[in-house]
C-alpha cells in the first residue's frame, strides 16, 4: 500500500508542533515581522530551498519548488500576530508583551513548512511547480497581500490554495463553499460636532451626544430598507467616546464602527447610506456630521472548481466525507481575496477546536489555541493538493 501524505505528515508531527510553538512564543504584529520571516526563511534554506525575501518591500519571502516550466501552483500561509496580551498558561506562551497568535496564523506558517519539507523529497511525483507563500501582514490593511502581488508572487502561477485553522470547527471537519466566504471589510469613523454647554441648559447647546443616538438607530435602517432581501449587510457602531463631566454636554461624539457584506456592488452602496444617513441626521438635529468610510479588503471569492479540487485532495488525505462541510459565508476578512482576484483558487478552513484541550476560544481572544494533532492533517492537505495538481 502506497505512503499516504497523512502518513508522511504524521512523521513530522513533533517538528509541525515545535514549529509551532517557537511561532507562538515569539509572536510580532503586523508590519514587524522580521524575526518571524528570518527564522521562517532560515528553516526553508534548512531543507535547501533558496528563499526570495523582502517581497514587495514587507517582510514576506517565498521558496520555489521547480519542476517545469508551466505555470505553478502556490500555497500560502500568513505570520502576523495581534496587539493582544496573551492569558494561556503553556510553556509556549508569548514572551512578547502584548503580541499573540491569537488567529492561528502560527500554525498557519507551520503546516506550510511542513509541507515544503515532505514535498522536497517526493519532487519526482510532481507535475507542476510549487511556490510557496509566506505572508506577513494579513490582520492590518492594507495587508500583506497587495504589495507581495505587486512584487511578483503570482507571476506564472495559475492557482493558489489557502488554510485557515478555526477553534469553531471540530477537529477533522473541513470547511469552505463555492463562492462568496469571507466579507467584504469597511471601518468607519464619524465624528458629530455640537456645541457644548451646560447640561442643566439644554436650550442653549446643540447636543451631539443625542445626534449621536439618532445617528446609530438610523444607521441600522440600512440593513432593513435599503438593501434587497436577497442582499445581505452588516453595519456595526462599535466605539462611541463622548464627554468629560456629568454636567457638561461635550463639543463632538466620536464613532467608530465596521461595515461587512459579501457584493461589491452591494458594499458600495452601504458606505454611501453610512455618509448620507449620518450627515442629514446630524444636520436635522442642529450638528455636523463629519464622516470618513476607511478603504478595506474585498470579498474572498472561491473559485468552484478549486473547491471541487480541495474536497478532493481532503478525501485522498483521509478525510471523513461526513466532515467536508460547506459552509455559509463568514463575516470577518481575509486579504487573501487579492490573490483570488488573479487567479483561481480556495481559501478553507480547517477544524482546531477542543473543548477538551480548552481550544475552544474564539479567533482575536486571549485565551485562544488550538488542538495541534491536527497540524498534520493540514499538511497533508498541503502536499495532497500539490501533488494532484494535473500536468
Amino acid at each position: 500500500m502506497p505512503e499516504t501524505t497523512l502518513q508522511d505528515a504524521n512523521a513530522i508531527a513533533d517538528q509541525l508542533v515545535a514549529w509551532r510553538r517557537h511561532l507562538h512564543a515569539h509572536p510580532e504584529i503586523s508590519g514587524q515581522e522580521e524575526q518571524t520571516a528570518r527564522y521562517i526563511a532560515d528553516e526553508l534554506e534548512r531543507m535547501g530551498y533558496e528563499t526570495e525575501r523582502r517581497i514587495g518591500d514587507t517582510h514576506g519571502l517565498t521558496a520555489n519548488l521547480r519542476v517545469n516550466d508551466r505555470p505553478a501552483l502556490a500555497l500560502r500561509a500568513d505570520f502576523d500576530a495581534l496587539p493582544i496580551q496573551e492569558e494561556n498558561e503553556v510553556e509556549y506562551a508569548s514572551r512578547n508583551a502584548g503580541a499573540m497568535h491569537a488567529c492561528g496564523h502560527d500554525a498557519h506558517t507551520a503546516m506550510l513548512l511542513g509541507a515544503a519539507a515532505i514535498l522536497k523529497e517526493k519532487k519526482d511525483q510532481l507535475r507542476r511547480s510549487v511556490r510557496f507563500v509566506f505572508q506577513p501582514c494579513e490582520e492590518a490593511y492594507p495587508g500583506g497581500a497587495a504589495p507581495m502581488i505587486a512584487g511578483g508572487v503570482l507571476n506564472n502561477v495559475d492557482a493558489i490554495f489557502g488554510i485557515h485553522i478555526s477553534s469553531q470547527l471540530q477537529p477533522g471537519e473541513l470547511g469552505t463553499r463555492a463562492g462568496a466566504i469571507m466579507s467584504a471589510v469597511n471601518d468607519f469613523g464619524i465624528t458629530i460636532h455640537g456645541k457644548g454647554g451646560h447640561a442643566a441648559m439644554p436650550e442653549q447647546c446643540a447636543d451631539p451626544i443625542v445626534a449621536a443616538a439618532h445617528v446609530i438607530v438610523a444607521l441600522q435602517t440600512i440593513t432593513s430598507r435599503s438593501i434587497s432581501i436577497t442582499d445581505s449587510a452588516v453595519v456595526s457602531v462599535t466605539r462611541i467616546n463622548a464627554g468629560t463631566a456629568d454636567n457638561v454636554l461635550p463639543e463632538s461624539v466620536a464613532l467608530r464602527g465596521t461595515i461587512r457584506n459579501l457584493d461589491e456592488t452591494v458594499r458600495k452602496h452601504v458606505c454611501k447610506r453610512v455618509k448620507e444617513i449620518a450627515e442629514t441626521t446630524a444636520l436635522a438635529l442642529g450638528t455636523r456630521a463629519e464622516v470618513e468610510i476607511e478603504p478595506g479588503y474585498p470579498v474572498v471569492i472561491n473559485d468552484a472548481k478549486a473547491v471541487e479540487q480541495a474536497f478532493a485532495a481532503a478525501r485522498l488525505v483521509g478525510f471523513d466525507e461526513r466532515k467536508l462541510l460547506p459552509i455559509p459565508p463568514i463575516g470577518g476578512g481575509e486579504d487573501f481575496a487579492y490573490y483570488l482576484q488573479k487567479v483561481p483558487g480556495a481559501f478553507v478552513f480547517l477544524g482546531a477546536g477542543n473543548t477538551d484541550k480548552q481550544c475552544h476560544y474564539p479567533h482575536h481572544h486571549p485565551r485562544f489555541n488550538i488542538d495541534e494533532d491536527m497540524l498534520p492533517w493540514g499538511t497533508a492537505l498541503h502536499v495532497q493538493y500539490a501533488l494532484s495538481r494535473g500536468a
